[in-house]
């Protein structure tokens, strides 16, 4: 059996923690110069670029790893790397003197909800699957 945790997920995590650095920079300097529009933007083009990511390493790692619902590993090393990274960037003292580190902590809480909703998903549909096949697949 292939390994769950592959080079395609490692890369698109790699890419992510390179992605949330930057988004930050730019978040925590927008929110300082009071500049709306520029968080705005900010996080629409993180948002776009985290697509991009996603599909690109998604694509992949399908072609390498035939699962039924690999998103569920990507999902969860976003939340992780994203997390992490907005933590440690209150930690060391990065942020605006406008951010509120309970606004991280209320957004993981959020996204940890989806998160589990998404394992519930990946748990029922891996227990439907042959070998993690998907059983409609030879039909």
């Amino acid at each position: 059996m292939k390994s769950l945790i592959t080079s395609n997920l490692i890369k698109f995590t790699f890419a992510t923690v390179v992605l949330t650095i930057i988004f930050r920079i730019g978040l925590s300097t927008s929110i300082t110069n009071k500049m709306t529009a520029a968080v705005i933007i900010c996080s629409i083009v993180y948002g776009i670029l985290m697509w991009l990511n996603g599909s690109y390493f998604g694509r992949k790692e399908y072609e390498y790893l035939p699962i039924y619902d690999i998103g569920f590993r990507f999902h969860l090393s976003t939340f992780l790397a994203h997390n992490l990274i907005s933590i440690v960037w209150f930690v060391f003292g990065f942020e605006s003197k406008y951010e509120n580190i309970e606004v991280i902590y209320i957004t993981a809480l959020i996204w940890s909800t989806f998160l589990i909703i998404h394992l519930i998903y990946y748990l029922s549909i891996k227990k439907s699957s042959i070998k993690n096949l998907d059983k409609n697949l030879f039909e």
